[in-house]
């Protein structure tokens, strides 16, 4: 049972791609962050970072996530959207069930929602019974001989029965990482560690038969160790001129080389209130929220002996909302409409330095979302169902920052705004009580913006002209806007000890929103390095598309055992992209900046993702049980490499639970994760800033390598 359609349905009557991960098999699995997830659900790619969150869908979306713009894929925590995803994603407790809503959903949400939504439940607070939980958790990283301590729990706590009750849930997790640090001045032996705490209350007023009112407070206290750049070959700093030996590196060694690590610390305040009034005729929903972040960042962009390039950010955002919602289910048909209106104001100071170029100063701005959407189904008979959905956007944004860049300011003092109308089209063929089949066709839309660093570029127009008008080009980015085509079919079998879904599916973007490719080699200069401050900005590529398949099968093999496989498949492709800047080896001169692509693929992710499980649980006694479950997600060759076949393999990782379970409550069970120790680079780039004579290495992201773990629980 979900709740995509904004009310409590079978999965199997959704006409939309949805997958969904319960509370069970966030335990079985023993899942802990929210990243995690994403072996669960095929064809999502994760970017995690409180500061840097970013998803990616179907093969489409950021790369990292980006201030000046709204995410792709919206997250809904219990109904309301989230300002800060990244901090959804450093915390996990007391969930009832994550729903992955795959392409554009905006006729059902407030927040505009252009490739997809996350829709995520907590579990609601009872006014009658009093229960709880609480769990320990021991893993051990084998990368650092590190390890990571994991305690939450819940308690459910009626006040007044049948009126009032609050569910109280929270959450502690230390990790000293799983990279391991070489370089004695940073004065550390491990990083990629975190210190999270979370807390959180839910209180339900049932305040007659038919009204309730929800309210919520949450509290976050995260403390990070970010990595970033990880080596495959000679580190950089070590060995040519320099006294320090070259020093050999792998990806899959997971070794740090920087003179100090880095440090995120963010705390997240929010509220929200929800109230509902069920009545015969129309259910009337309104809910408003208030989400406050403060956020602090020194990261270390480059890692390795010797070198002087950081990122030092001091961030406060606040959110507000506001949504009124009126929904009905019917014999003849079904509707959801509503107002949404959200405000966001961000004030931040930053002192970036990348590969030798400084920039100082503050930044502001604020926005405003005005929306307004519908969507109605038509029961035309017990066979067919037709949904029409439109929505309304309005968008205005403000921002202002004043850039000290080398002898120039960067100023941007400006405001804009975008209005779109989207619309969705979903015909639905009821075959029998068993399976159901459906067409959508979705119109989406999200805001263009503003790239706060680079006016001081367009400044050095006397010097470097080309880079200048590269500049003036890129001050703005337009919105994006695209069409997404869907069939699927949905439907159990063998007396409902299967369940299945699969889809085809086929969407174009226009000024798809894309971050240029870095190592260009007109950008650097004999001032500086100007590729991470161009990189780092957004750009529009005229036309592009992606297209694939998903599906899902769960099946119940017998009285102990089940399985699931679940599988995405995806091919995003640059149709047309005009104001390309070039990728390392393209130019035919080296002061060519732009090299237009067409027919290329958009990105380096696998084509293909899987995930396949199978579970075993018996009885052992009146009073013991035991379960197993094997896990196992697979990733297909990247979609292409720039530099080198060398990283063109498939990805393989392996988990193993086991489990012994209480009728007393009590709960054991013994975990393993990436037991291949796959690091899961596809693609990385080749550097271009080695030591003169040596062989250039390559730059990817770290990824964490196998763990061991216990998790003690006890439930009451």
């Amino acid at each position: 049972m979900v709740t995509a359609q904004k009310r409590t349905e079978s999965l199997q009557d959704v006409p939309i791609s949805i997958a969904v991960v319960s509370d069970k098999e966030i335990q079985d699995l023993s899942i802990f962050d929210f990243t995690e997830t994403a072996q669960l659900t095929p064809g999502v790619n994760f970017f995690p970072g409180v500061q840097s969150a970013a998803i990616r869908l179907r093969g489409v979306g950021p790369a990292s996530f980006a201030l000046t713009s709204p995410q792709s894929v919206a997250v809904f925590v219990d109904d309301f959207a989230q300002g800060s995803v990244g901090a959804v994603f450093s915390t996990l407790v007391d969930i009832e069930r994550i729903e992955l809503l795959r392409g554009p959903q905006g006729t059902l949400y407030g927040q505009n929602a252009p490739s997809g939504a996350y829709n995520i439940t907590t579990k609601a607070p009872n006014t009658d019974v009093l229960e709880g939980y609480i769990e320990g958790s021991y893993g051990l990283q084998n990368s650092s001989s590190r390890d990571t301590v994991d305690v939450r729990g819940a308690v459910n706590l009626p006040l007044l029965s049948e009126k009032l009750g609050v569910r109280l849930a929270g959450a502690y997790a230390d990790s000293d990482g799983y990279v391991k640090v070489k370089n004695p001045v940073s004065g550390e032996n491990s990083t990629g560690g975190k210190e999270h705490k979370a807390l959180r209350s839910r209180l339900l007023w049932q305040i007659s038969d038919d009204m309730e009112l929800h309210w919520k407070v949450g509290y976050q206290n995260l403390k990070d160790q970010p990595v970033d750049f990880n080596i495959e070959g000679i580190v950089p700093g070590t060995g040519g001129a320099n006294a320090i030996p070259a020093t050999q590196n792998s990806f899959d060694d997971r070794n740090y080389y920087g003179d100090f690590i880095s440090d995120a610390h963010s705390k997240i305040q929010e509220t929200n209130l929800h109230w509902i009034w069920a009545h015969d005729a129309v259910n009337i929903e309104f809910l408003t929220s208030y989400q406050k972040l403060d956020t602090y960042q020194l990261e270390n962009r480059e890692p390795y002996p010797g070198r002087d390039s950081s990122l030092e950010i001091q961030l406060d955002w606040k959110t507000t909302s506001a949504e009124l919602r009126a929904s009905s289910t019917g014999e003849k048909f079904d509707y959801i409409t509503g107002l949404y209106y959200a405000k966001r104001e961000l004030d931040g100071d930053f002192d970036v330095t990348l590969t030798g170029v400084n920039l100082v100063g503050p930044a502001e701005g604020a926005g405003d979302v005005k929306a307004a959407y519908a969507n109605f189904t038509f029961h035309l008979s017990p066979q067919w169902d037709v949904t029409l959905g439109a929505r309304y956007d309005k968008n205005d944004i403000w921002t202002k920052s004043n850039f000290a860049f080398l002898a120039f300011n960067s100023i941007v003092d400006d405001d804009v705004s975008y209005d779109h109308l989207s619309w969705s089209f979903k015909l639905q063929h009821y075959f029998n009580e068993h399976m159901t089949a459906y067409l959508a066709i979705d119109n989406a839309y999200k805001q263009g913006g503003f790239n706060n660093l680079v006016p001081g570029l367009i400044a050095l127009a006397p010097i470097f002209p080309d880079i200048a008008e590269a500049g003036s080009e890129m001050l703005a980015f337009d919105d994006e806007t695209s069409t997404a085509f869907e069939i699927g079919l949905k439907g159990s079998a063998f007396d409902g000890r299967m369940s299945y879904s699969a889809d085809i599916f086929y969407q174009e973007f226009k000024n798809h929103q894309i971050y240029q490719p870095v190592n260009t080699t007109a950008l650097k200069t004999p001032i500086g390095d100007l590729n991470a401050l161009f990189s780092a900005q957004l750009a529009n590529a005229d036309n592009v598309h992606t297209k694939g398949i998903e599906f899902d099968v769960f099946y119940l093999l017998a009285e102990n055992w089940d399985l699931a496989f679940r599988a995405a498949y995806f091919d995003p492709t640059i149709d047309e992209w005009q104001f390309r800047f070039c990728e390392p080896g393209e130019e035919l001169s080296p002061d060519q900046l732009l090299c237009p692509a067409s027919n290329e693929p958009l990105n380096s992710l696998p084509q293909w993702n899987s995930n396949f499980q199978i579970g075993y649980s018996r009885p052992l006694s009146a009073t013991w049980g035991f379960s197993s479950r094997l896990n196992w997600s697979w990733q297909s060759v990247p979609n292409y490499t720039k530099e080198t076949d060398a990283f063109s393999d498939t990805k393989s990782l392996l988990g193993l639970n086991f489990g012994l379970h209480s009728t007393s409550g009590l709960d054991i069970r013994l975990w393993g994760k990436n037991l291949t120790n796959e690091d899961l680079n596809v693609d990385p780039d080749l550097r271009t800033d080695g030591d003169p004579g040596l062989p250039q290495p390559y730059s990817g992201r770290y990824y964490p390598g196998r763990e061991y773990g216990l998790t003690v629980s006890y439930s009451f």
